[in-house]
Formats: structure tokens, C-alpha cells, sequence
């Protein structure tokens, strides 16, 4: 996992517990994919249909969200295509799809921000927190973590500056794979 971009707006300590906080939900998952043989090497939407405890299809449901999303986050920021963007589909700009994105992350409390493209090709821009499989639903192209332990250590409680930092180094050509 590439960090190298991240550095611009996160702190490498900050950043090193961001990567062990993912190695922990992989192992959970993994710990409680393993009460489960049945489930192993199933996508995740039979091992949710097919778990035959609710509880631990809620919890499998959870943590695949979370690792899935830090995995997201993390690859958010590392180029890969080095195009310019001048448009967004259902955006006007670039600068709305970012003003838009900045918007919806200061209104929520904690969870991701994620950009996906709808049936048409447009970009939507939608919030999660983990409790509505939004990774079932649809699939986001990039995401921004909003939980406190993604920015308190640097920014504290201005998660506005974390967000403002983090959308400079985003890396909006994901959004067209």
C-alpha cells in the first residue's frame, strides 16, 4: 500500500496507525470468516445470504465494509492515471464535484464519503457508515474516511482543514476507470 501522497496532509505516525487499525479489521474478519468454513472463498454477498447466525452476518457485513473502505481510502490518493480532469459527469467542474464532496463531509458525523457512478455514467457522491452494505449496493471509486481516528492526531477536532488537505492530493481520475 502506497502512502507517499498522503504525507502531504497526514502525519507518517498517523498514518502507520491508520494501517494497523486496517491490519486489525482484516484480522477480525478473517477470525470470524473462520468460525464459518462454509463461508471461506465466497463473495460476500452469499456469505451474507448464507450465514446462518444474524449477529455474525451483521458483524462479517461491518468489517468487510470497513476494510473494503480503508482500502478505498488509502488507494484514493495514490495516482495512478496522471490526466487531467476537466469534467465530472453530473457535475458543471471538477471544483463542484470537490465543493460538493467537502460539503457532505462536514455535515456527517463519522463514516466515508464515497464518489460511484450511477446507471448513466453520472458521479454521485453518497455518505456511509457502514450499516447500509454500501459496498452490496453499489461500487464507490474513491472514498474519504471521516472518522475521527482518520484526523484527530493532526488536525484535532477541525475536521474541516483534514478535509480541505485531503481533497488537494484526491485523485479525481479514478473516477473514470
Amino acid at each position: 500500500m502506497n502512502t507517499s501522497n498522503m504525507n502531504s496532509f497526514l502525519s507518517e505516525g498517523n498514518i502507520k496507525r491508520h494501517i494497523e487499525h486496517l491490519r486489525t479489521l482484516r484480522l477480525q474478519y478473517s477470525i470470524l470468516l473462520k468460525s464459518y468454513p462454509e463461508l471461506i472463498g465466497r463473495k460476500i454477498k452469499d456469505t451474507l445470504r448464507l450465514c446462518p447466525d444474524k449477529g455474525a452476518r451483521l458483524d462479517l457485513q461491518k468489517l468487510y465494509f470497513n476494510i473494503k473502505s480503508h482500502e478505498l481510502f488509502f488507494d484514493s490518493f495514490y495516482p495512478v492515471e496522471c490526466r487531467s480532469v476537466d469534467r465530472i459527469p453530473g457535475y458543471s467542474s471538477p471544483d463542484s464535484f470537490l465543493y460538493d464532496l467537502l460539503c457532505l463531509a462536514k455535515e456527517e458525523q463519522y463514516g466515508f464519503a464515497f464518489a460511484f457512478a450511477d446507471a448513466r455514467g453520472d458521479i454521485k457522491i453518497a455518505f456511509s457508515n457502514g450499516d447500509d452494505g454500501a459496498f452490496i449496493r453499489y461500487t464507490p471509486l474513491l472514498a474519504l474516511d471521516l472518522y475521527e481516528h482518520s484526523y484527530f492526531n493532526d488536525y484535532g477536532f477541525d475536521k474541516e482543514r483534514y478535509v480541505r488537505a485531503a481533497l488537494t492530493k484526491l485523485d479525481i481520475s479514478r473516477l473514470f476507470r
